[in-house]
């Protein structure tokens, strides 16, 4: 539900408002990133269940800011609600990413990515068929209505709650009868520890630059969509954005489990098989981004400040200008597929790398991490003189240069990630795991006696 209404552009809001939006990513991106980073020993102390009750409920808070925001133009309310979830996203991602990570069998790890990916954008499709069929009838609309507010924080509530009926890791076993969790942690000293350790593993080291542009993309994908297209045609560029991610993810996660060949080789042909795909997507994109944006300088009321009107972008609607639709939606189709391969080899290169559900959680808290340090940088690049996003004053230069500085920078973050992605994928993953995790744990758990003696 959160994918589908970020996907639309703005939250929903009208293209004038992506500032909001910007603001609103900044304050969560922060909170998330420190949520994140010790989420994984909130998970070994407390549990996924409790994890992702309050989690999930977070973001009902969020996005009923949004809907106030229509009537009462609260930035503070947002960003407050964005603080908030920022925390619960933490704890949610955490508990999601070591259930994933940690509970298949070394030869379902692409498969369980694929399944969790699947539903995951299952529920960003159908949250988009509810401002699609409310709105179809409007082509002049700004913004979400507020019944498709209302029908996301449903759902959402709904999607929380339901997370009550989950068993405990104790109780869970894999299909070869080995159980996916067997270390347990008698200190939260012993979990901050663990996790501090993340920080000296290479191999999370060379993934940095992966981690850090995964989400990265989503400032820069999603502005492209709230200030080219009229309001229907946003939500079908974003539900077909994410239904692109239930393919791709399927098709990506059954390639890195393919059991004719070896793990090793399925990291490496994974990796190059990723990389050609982004190259072919983003050259599309930068093709693109040639017509991007306004057709000429705007200015502001002195005369000489120049400035990006929103309404002076063309506004492309499915139905009114369906040939000049169609290059640009197949695009955003494949930005939605690339993403789901980026992120899905990126947990399945954690996966890879061990079979614990407690290192598991440690691995998915870093990652969101870092992930949401570059969310939180992405929206000022979006903003200054090489963004794309309407902007005035001393950013306005990008009037003229339509944003081609932001896109040059995502590419050039995106194969840095593939890059540093290489060490690990080459040397790093073995055909099969021997987890570290226990031997971790029954030293720092005696030190830590040590020390109390």
């Amino acid at each position: 539900m959160f994918n589908s209404l970020n996907g639309t552009g703005s939250y929903g809001l009208e293209s004038k408002d992506t500032d909001v939006g910007n603001k609103a990513s900044i304050a969560l991106g922060c909170v998330f990133a420190f949520s994140s980073l010790f989420a994984g020993a909130l998970f070994n102390v407390l549990g996924h269940r409790l994890l992702l009750i309050l989690g999930g409920l977070t973001y009902v808070i969020y996005v009923g800011s949004f809907l106030a925001y229509h009537f009462i133009q609260s930035i503070a309310f947002v960003v407050i609600a964005s603080c908030l979830l920022g925390l619960g996203a933490g704890w949610l991602w955490c508990a999601q990413g070591a259930v994933m990570m940690g509970y298949p069998a070394e030869g379902d790890k692409g498969k369980y990515f694929s399944i969790f990916w699947a539903i995951f954008n299952t529920g960003s499709v159908i949250g988009n068929l509810i401002p699609l069929g409310l709105q179809w009838n409007d082509p002049e609309a700004g913004g979400a209505s507020t019944g498709s507010y209302i029908g996301y924080m449903v759902v959402m509530v709904m999607g929380a709650l339901i997370s009550v009926f989950l068993l405990p890791p104790e109780k869970v076993s894999r299909k070869d009868g080995t159980p996916v969790s067997h270390i347990k942690y008698s200190s939260p000293i012993l979990e901050l520890k663990s996790v501090a350790r993340l920080f000296l593993d290479w191999r999370m080291l060379c993934l940095i630059p992966m981690f850090f542009t995964s989400n990265w993309i989503y400032t820069y994908q999603f502005t492209m969509n709230t200030t080219n297209f009229s309001q229907r045609s946003r939500n079908m560029n974003s539900m077909f954005y994410w239904f692109a991610q239930i393919i791709a993810s399927l098709a990506f996660g059954a390639f890195l489990d393919r059991a004719k060949w070896s793990r090793t080789t399925r990291a490496r042909y994974g990796l190059i098989l990723m990389a050609i795909c982004l190259a072919a997507t983003w050259v599309g994109g930068i093709i693109w981004q040639t017509t991007f944006g306004p057709k000429s300088y705007i200015f502001d009321n002195d005369g000489k400040t120049p400035i990006k009107n929103p309404k002076d972008y063309h506004m492309i609607d499915l139905v009114d200008n369906t040939g000049e639709y169609l290059g640009p939606f197949f695009l955003y189709f494949f930005y939605g597929a690339i993403d789901a391969m980026y992120q899905g080899y990126s947990y399945w290169l954690m996966g890879a790398l061990t079979n614990d559900t407690s290192q598991a959680a440690r691995f998915a808290g870093f990652y969101k991490f870092v992930q949401n340090l570059g969310g939180v940088l992405a929206p000022v690049v979006n903003e200054s003189v090489i963004g794309i996003a309407p902007s005035k004053g001393a950013n306005a230069m990008n009037a003229t240069t339509r944003g081609m500085g932001e896109i040059i920078l995502c590419v050039a973050l995106v194969f840095a990630g593939v890059i540093g992605a290489i060490p690990v994928a080459f040397r790093a993953v073995q055909d099969h795991t021997i987890d570290e995790g226990a031997e971790i744990s029954e030293k720092l758990e005696a030190e830590f006696h040590d020390v109390k003696a």
